[in-house]
């Protein structure tokens, strides 16, 4: 894949963050302090957990198309970094 595939498919990962209930998800995570997998079953059960599965969803998929090879590893990194952060949030959960 040439580095310009690349970019167009991380342009279009950029646009599915701009939609607004992906913003408004976004948003939300941030205050999500998960301590416990209870917190996480707490916030699926609740009306955040849309949010919880859309963000956590979306950079999966996102990381995926990075592992097998369909975006580059190097230049994903370089123009994104809010990944780092999601899975900083859930990891230890």
């Amino acid at each position: 894949m040439s580095k310009q595939d690349d970019a167009e498919l991380i342009l279009k990962l950029y646009d599915l963050r701009r939609e607004p209930v992906m913003r408004e998800a976004r948003n939300w995570i941030f205050s999500f302090n998960p301590t416990s997998i209870q917190d996480v079953i707490d916030v699926l059960l609740s009306e955040h957990g849309g949010h919880y599965r859309m963000v956590v969803s979306y950079w999966d998929m996102a990381a995926a198309l990075v592992n097998n090879g369909a975006i580059d590893e190097t230049l994903f990194n370089e123009t994104n970094g809010e990944h780092v952060f999601v899975y900083c949030k859930i990891e230890p959960v």
